[in-house]
């Protein structure tokens, strides 16, 4: 069977099929996004946005449209890094990178030294052993003062003087004036025609004014325990200067004029404060602790077991204790033959003319 038959028959075929599909009419126009296409032609990509477009394929699409941006986005990303390296080398040309510097700003002005003033004045404490404190900065002046002349005794007349054979002993009371308890040993004092010494506390002195007005004018002795019964050893300079200035300015007020001797709180003396409160500094001889031992009986056998003639005896009339054992003490020592005089009428009757910045505990004969 022959095989030239069957391919004219399969090109007839074939051409009339394509005579079925070939168009008879002209072709369309289709109109997208306001271009027209021809039916045939190939469709440009950025025309037809398929439903679901992937990032890749927007951003392709913008690259088409706009192929400038990325050229615009380039040159932008490379300025902003050259001004951020600019910014870098510029804050830390003088410096390795990782290191900080400090900055200390210094001023001409001096510090202001403001004195402690504290909010409790430490009445009823021992003298020998203050009570626990703030810690004071104790700054030293920016001149040191001249150091003055230290006695270790106190001053004696250059001529000697005869003993009379007499005994002599000075009472002080230190802290007050108390209201509740220092109008009761005036009282005592008065019957028993006794002068004693009294070292006010500045503050106690503004709440009582009136006793110490009633202290002076029965004749005692009124004189400065500073104003806040401070500690003068840890006080600066300024701070000394206050405490006394201050206690000047109450007895000024109060009695019109200034005191003429401290007891330094606690007996704490140095330097600064021998130049600086400038007045003649009173110790002690004979401490009962009447601070410690609030039994009169106990207060009045340390004071007469102790005493000597020429004695200082310290004592508190803030305490009902030591008040009570007053009248038995100036009985017990009047009997012993003593007599009883101020701190400065003892000094003068041994003759002693007190120095500022000296400090005296007794005066032998």
């Amino acid at each position: 069977m022959s095989k030239k038959p069957v391919k004219k028959q399969t090109k007839s075929k074939n051409k009339e099929k394509l005579q079925e599909i070939a168009p008879s009419e002209p072709a369309q126009v289709i109109d997208l996004d306001e271009e027209a296409v021809a039916v045939g032609e190939e469709i440009p990509v950025e025309l037809v946005e398929p439903a679901h477009q992937g990032l890749g394929m927007r951003l392709h699409a913008v690259n088409v449209r706009f192929p400038w941006l990325k050229v615009a986005l380039l040159v932008l990303l490379a300025g902003s890094v050259a001004f951020g390296v600019e910014e870098l080398l510029r804050h830390n040309v003088s410096q390795p990178i990782g290191m900080t510097t400090e900055v200390n700003v210094e001023t001409n002005e001096p510090e202001e030294q403001t004195p402690v003033q504290p909010e409790k004045n430490n009445v009823g404490m021992s003298e020998e052993k203050p009570a626990e404190e703030t810690p004071e900065v104790d700054e030293k002046p920016e001149v040191e003062p001249p150091a003055p002349e230290q006695p270790t005794t106190p001053v004696t007349p250059t001529v000697p003087q005869p003993s009379t054979g007499r005994k002599l002993v000075a009472l002080t009371f230190d802290d007050g004036p108390s209201a509740a308890q220092t109008p009761r040993l005036l009282q005592i004092l008065r019957d028993k025609n006794v002068k004693a010494t009294f070292f006010v506390v500045g503050n106690m002195a503004q709440r009582s004014p009136d006793i110490l007005r009633q202290e002076e004018a029965e004749g005692h002795e009124v004189a400065s325990h500073t104003m806040t019964h401070a500690n003068l050893n840890k006080l600066t300079v300024e701070g000394i200067k206050w405490e006394t200035a201050a206690i000047n300015g109450v007895f000024t007020d109060i009695l019109g004029h200034g005191p003429s001797l401290t007891r330094p709180p606690y007996g704490n003396i140095n330097n600064n404060v021998r130049a600086y409160v400038n007045q003649p500094l009173i110790l002690w001889a004979v401490d009962p602790e009447d601070w410690r031992y609030r039994d009169a009986a106990i207060v009045r056998r340390n004071v007469v077991n102790n005493t000597f003639d020429g004695a200082i005896v310290l004592m508190h009339d803030i305490h009902a204790t030591t008040v009570d054992a007053v009248a038995g003490i100036i009985d017990d020592l009047r009997a012993a033959g003593y007599e009883f005089m101020t701190v400065s009428e003892l000094a003068a009757a041994r003759g002693v003319v007190m120095q500022n910045g000296a400090a005296y505990g007794s005066f032998r004969p």
